[in-house]
């Protein structure tokens, strides 16, 4: 599966899109999950899905979602592999890293 991933600002959250695309089974299918950051924290719904008989269709149709994004000032990003939870995000911490070997 490819993934994109989008993201604009709007007013105090980000708003994310999250695209994931390919063939599953005997299907081309695109799976787009909507999400926005805010001071509350991350949060993604639970994914829009459409399936193509037609590699080609499926990729005119991610071409397609592509160019509307970009017109509406959305901006494409490198997908975030790794979310972390805020704990790890907070400048207040006095915590320390540490290993031990033996």
């Amino acid at each position: 599966m490819n993934s994109l991933f989008f993201s604009i600002q709007h007013r105090r959250s980000l708003h994310t899109l999250r695209i994931h695309y390919g063939i599953e089974g005997m299907k081309y299918i695109v799976q787009m999950y909507e999400g926005e950051v805010n001071g509350h924290g991350e949060r993604e719904g639970l994914p829009t899905e459409y399936q193509y008989e037609l590699e080609q269709e499926m990729l005119k149709h991610i071409h397609k979602l592509k160019q509307e994004l970009s017109e509406k000032g959305w901006s494409q990003k490198e997908s975030p592999e790794v979310f972390q939870t805020s704990f790890l995000r907070s400048e207040e911490s006095d915590a320390q890293l540490g290993f031990q070997f033996e």
